[in-house]
């Protein structure tokens, strides 16, 4: 110790290079004025970084190996520069227009850029340090890169290695696993990857996410992984939330199929460190500076782009005061749209967040804590020290500040400080990970012996250190010692050094510390214990499980849960286990967590549940793998031991043996009463479904009493969802459909049990009508006729049921459907409905139904109109010809402005000129124009008022546009008018609010293109039509929807504004056909103004 300290004054021209690097900026500047769009805790301070005009779009940021935040979005990748430290950015270098797609992930090897996109992970060299890429990006891994469910987020481990995160459509498969030490072959779903430090050859390390965005590593070397929830299934049994997963090496974190995610109490699944319902996971971070208050120290941040929110939290077992629950650290004030894609730590300890994505406004936020900077003091350190405990020390800018010191100080210097005392057991163990990475693992020898008096987490780290060492060849003799350590964190190290065992290997040597392992009073370490019990070969498997016969049943059912990979079929062995726990009395030894274990055991004994080819997606999460020949005879054994153990009361314990029981379709009577005893008033919707399935495996005959509690359950469940609140999205129907098919499979008399139940009749009743006799069709529609009488006005209307009602040739029954027609949400589907048999009485409603956003519904009212006689109104023509104007070239849009045009010239005896069929998908602007030009003749007053223009506003662009100087149009005076005046605000195309005007100047006549410029709401594309949101406190807001779900929606405003509106708070929603454009965007422009704008629009190609 006192020779490295001796050192120090070697190092002190240096040393205060490094202090004023590290010293926060808030110490030398004022920062700039508060956000007031944000909320962060008591004492923070957040402030505008960057705003959409340096960064738009934003889909990924880092900080570089400079310190400098770097953004990316579509065609950019940009270094922000706050050059007179003011916390602040003024200006930005482009560091390169690739990925074209825009990066979903990057990070910074020295001055070098790793990003992902454009399908790969590639390199974009920096070598002359300039701030810009040199040339054409090196493919590094060819993967799906670029979407939303591709690859993501890189980062570089303490280990050295690179580490890249995948989602599940990123096509992640076994051909990744191309080194020997990759923990899992096969992969299911996302991935995490790891990379070597040469970038060459893969490993698997975690798989089982659906969309996971971002990953950070905690001070202890674990990871954390943001999941999203399946949005889709909201309020199903298998629903899972937005969840923070500990990613332990070689397990899944759950994600099988659509319909089947495993629950996060599961033996097999990666740990759950924090679940936050519905959103859209993005950016992740672990803080590990000293310029935030202590407990926020090792907290992980976690970006929310749906909620718009950042969640902190501190992983259980974490150092420190730590944050004793999650909290909502970041998020926006009001309806400020504050959707974060991604989060880093400054060099000063400042977290900026970027906001972006979906074309939304695009910034970066700064988020700092004065108090805690002010109370700092800069001491003087040794360059060990320094070294040691450099913040955030995977970052980029932190590796650019270490490394060369640790080099500078050598290999030695680090050994002694593993081993001394007088450094903190955090300190100690970061040298254990700078001798791994950049000098290749410590020399034991010169450690000399490592025992129990060793702080345990420079036990752990040095285990961890074996493993990455030599990841295929591990020295079996040191983890031999380290597996029987009695730290539970020592333990898990050691286990997951052995998971990338590849060859011949002497197991015998660890399989004494396996055993200990595996009796674990951590359940993660017996998980990881289990885990490399799977990877052993078959010889040294038979040697841990006679062992294991003797250990306790925690340990039993830790080995038996490894086991089940060195049998194919039924692992009767594994199953005995899981039912003589099960069937024992609960005690110390055998608590309801271990029964709960126990029934996981069963099921993997069983082959596992999943989805399975012919059989529907509800019972992914309940029908086994394996088949009912394979199952059938364990099947009365299996049954006898539920019935005999259920219910227990404990509700987790409860559903894994429903779905052991509905695995084995075991045909028990007394069990199948038990399960529909479940259902009743007070029990939860979400738990009856899980008992409903449960139910529908099990081949039996119901009861006049049964089947009248099935029926009321299923009738119910919609009341129950109402009165609890509970959201329902796309799934639920499909799901809820094929349970119910299967519930009549075994009882044929259930579909008029439910129509006889109370209460029927609401929308989601409508899918249980498939299975009711044809007889009993006008009963059923009478039940919903009398269910929207009850409820008058407060009858929820979809458009189901007006389908349903449709059908009906009752005049009362039409009257009542073409009643809803004033109901916004269900009015497409009325003009549907109405449409199938056209009636006079109709026509103003078809004649509106022609600006409908949905070209289904414009079809249907032009086939309407086409049955009913010749139409005289200048209403009609009107909305005709803004069809025609509206709708695009495509095929089936041009089939409807064909359609327009053959009803114009039914009811005006004209025809222009106009070219129906495939020759005719053209802009056509000249049979257009003609049209206009009759119909403006004809119908002058109408044209004002329905065509969005006053006649004096028409007429004077008309004899304005024919008086400009068209050929005197300058390009680059152009292009400023276009900046100017906004245009390039929505036209851009990566902010992507309106259409691309590439080739728009010769798609369209001059006279069109100004028209469209000066009275955008004249003809507007159902593309580009905006919705009109009012708030129940009197708020109103138009734009485009950029994101919706039953949550709520994010809407993007002319004004280049993100709104987030919460489905509780929307009083009112409805589409129009009005345009987010300016009706004043050339007012004061003169005639060489438009001139000028022409000409640069002339010069915009495809």
């Amino acid at each position: 110790m006192m020779e490295i300290l001796n050192n120090w004054r070697a190092w002190s021209v240096f040393g205060m290079v490094w202090l004023t690097a590290s010293c926060p900026a808030d110490a030398f500047q004022d920062s700039p004025p508060v956000t007031a769009g944000v909320r962060v805790p008591d004492g923070f301070r957040v402030t505008m970084y960057a705003d959409d005009d340096l960064a738009s779009n934003i889909y990924s940021m880092t900080v570089d190996a400079a310190g400098r935040v770097v953004v990316a979005g579509p065609r950019y990748v940009r270094i922000l520069h706050d050059r007179d430290g003011d916390g602040r950015a003024e200006s930005f270098t482009a560091f390169s227009d690739r990925p074209a797609g825009g990066a979903q992930g990057m990070f910074f090897d020295g001055s070098d850029l790793l990003a992902t996109g454009d399908g790969a992970m590639w390199r974009l060299r920096d070598a002359d340090g300039n701030g810009r890429a040199d040339g054409p990006p090196e493919q590094i891994l060819k993967i799906r890169a670029g979407g939303e469910h591709d690859a993501h987020a890189i980062r570089r481990g303490p280990d050295g290695w690179f580490y890249l995160l995948a989602g599940n459509g990123a096509g992640v498969n076994a051909s990744y696993a191309s080194l020997g030490s990759s923990p899992i072959r096969v992969p299911s779903a996302g991935t995490l990857l790891r990379l070597p430090p040469s970038l060459t050859g893969s490993e698997i390390l975690v798989d089982g996410f659906r969309n996971a965005y971002d990953f950070a590593f905690d001070p202890a070397g674990d990871i954390f992984v943001f999941d999203s929830d399946g949005e889709r299934d909201v309020s199903l049994p298998w629903y899972r939330p937005t969840r923070v997963f500990h990613a332990l090496p070689a397990h899944g974190t759950g994600w099988l199929s659509r319909s089947w995610k495993r629950p996060g109490y599961f033996l097999d699944m990666t740990p759950v460190v924090g679940a936050f319902g519905r959103g859209s996971p993005t950016g992740v971070a672990c803080y590990r500076h000293t310029a935030f208050p202590k407990k926020f120290r090792g907290a992980v941040f976690a970006c929310d782009w749906t909620f718009g929110r950042v969640v902190a939290l501190t992983p259980p077992g974490a150092s420190g005061p730590g944050l004793e629950k999650p909290v909502e650290f970041m998020t926006g004030r009001g309806h400020f749209g504050f959707a974060p894609t991604d989060i880093a730590v400054a060099p000063d300890g400042a977290v900026f967040v970027s906001v972006g994505g979906r074309g939304t406004r695009g910034s970066v936020f700064r988020i700092t804590h004065p108090a805690t900077i002010t109370g700092s003091t800069v001491r003087r350190r040794s360059p060990i020290r320094r070294c040691l405990t450099t913040p955030q020390p995977l970052a980029s800018w932190s590796r650019h500040q270490w490394l060369p010191l640790a080099r500078k100080l050598g290999a030695a210097a680090f050994h002694k400080a593993v081993a001394d005392p007088d450094f903190s057991p955090a300190e100690r163990a970061r040298a254990v990970e700078i001798l791994v990475d950049p000098f290749g693992g410590p020399d034991f020898d010169r450690l000399g012996e490592v025992d129990t008096g060793w702080p345990a987490v420079v036990r752990a780290r040095l285990a961890w250190a074996v493993g990455r060492m030599e990841p295929g060849q591990p020295d079996a003799e040191r983890l031999g010692v380290f597996l029987k350590d009695a730290d539970p964190g020592v333990g898990r190290a050691a286990c997951e050094a052995v998971l990338g065992v590849a060859g011949k290997w002497d197991w015998s040597v660890v399989e004494p510390g396996l055993l200990v392992q595996l009796n674990s009073s951590d359940r993660r370490t017996r998980q990881v214990a289990a885990t490399a019990v799977a990877r052993m070969p078959e010889e040294a498997w038979q040697r841990i499980r006679a062992r294991a016969k003797k250990l306790p049943p925690r340990a039993r059912i830790a080995a038996a849960v490894g086991g089940r990979a060195h049998v194919k079929g039924v692992d009767r062995d594994g199953l005995a286990v899981a039912l003589e726990v099960l069937a024992a009395d609960t005690s110390a030894e055998v608590p309801l967590s271990l029964k709960r274990d126990a029934a996981r055991l069963g099921q993997l004994a069983l082959g596992d549940v999943g989805p399975s080819r012919g059989r529907a997606a509800v019972f992914d999460g309940y029908g086994a793998v394996l088949s009912p020949e394979m199952l059938s005879p364990v099947a009365g054994e299996v049954g006898r031991v539920i019935e005999a153990a259920f219910p227990t009361g404990n509700r987790e314990l409860d559903d894994e043996l429903a779905r052991l029981a509905a695995m084995v379709s075991t045909a028990e009577p007394r069990l199948l009463e038990k399960f529909l005893d479940q259902l009743d008033i007070q029990s939860h919707p979400v738990s009856d479904l899980h008992f409903l399935i449960t139910s529908a495996r099990i081949p039996l005959a119901r009861n006049e009493v049964q089947r009248m509690r099935t029926a009321r359950a299923l009738v119910g469940l919609q009341a129950k969802i109402d009165r609890k609140d509970l959201k329902q999205d796309s799934n639920w129907d499909d799901r809820v459909g094929e349970l119910y098919a299967a519930l009549c499979g075994h009882d044929a008399r259930l579909p008029r049990a439910v129509l006889d139940t109370p209460g029927f009749g609401l929308p989601s009743h409508v899918l249980f009508l498939g299975k009711i006799a044809k007889a009993d069709r006008p009963r059923a529609r009478a039940a919903f006729v009398a269910a929207i009488a009850k409820a008058g006005e407060d009858y929820p209307w979809s458009g189901e049921v007006v389908r349903l009602l449709g059908q009906s040739d009752d005049p009362a029954v039409r009257s009542l459907v073409r009643g809803a027609y004033e109901r916004v949400g269900v009015r497409g589907s009325v003009l549907l409905e109405l449409a199938r048999r056209a009636e006079p009485v109709d026509r103003k409603r078809f004649v509106e139904g022609l600006a409908s956003s949905s070209l289904e519904v414009v079809g249907a009212c032009l086939g309407a109109l086409a049955k009913l006689s010749r139409g005289t109104a200048a209403s009609e023509q009107l909305a005709l010809l803004g069809a025609v104007r509206r709708l695009g070239t495509a095929a089936t849009e041009h089939g409807l402005r064909s359609r327009a045009v053959a009803l114009l010239r039914r009811n005006t005896g004209r025809r222009f000129g106009f070219v129906s069929g495939k020759k005719g998908r053209v802009a056509q602007p000249k049979a257009v124009a003609a049209w206009t030009a009759f119909l403006e003749t004809a119908y002058p007053k109408e044209t004002r008022r329905l065509l969005g223009a006053a006649a004096a506003s028409l007429e004077g662009l008309k004899k304005r546009l024919a008086r400009v100087d068209w050929d005197n149009g300058d390009v680059s005076r152009g292009k400023m008018v276009f900046a100017k005046r906004g245009c390039v605000q929505c036209h851009q195309g990566r902010r992507a609010l309106g259409p691309d005007l590439a080739g728009s100047a010769g798609r369209f006549s001059r006279a069109d293109l100004f028209t469209a410029i000066v009275l955008p709401n004249r003809d507007v594309s159902p593309r580009y039509q905006t919705t009109v949101v009012q708030t129940d406190d009197g708020r109103v807001y138009n734009g485009l929807i950029v994101y919706q779900s039953v949550d709520g929606l994010t809407l993007r405003t002319g004004t280049n504004q993100t709104i987030r509106l919460e489905r509780e708070e929307i009083e009112y929603q409805a589409r129009r056909p009005e345009s987010l454009m300016s009706s004043g965007l050339l007012k004061g422009l003169d005639d060489g103004g438009y001139a000028d704008l022409y000409a640069y629009l002339k010069t915009l190609r495809k």
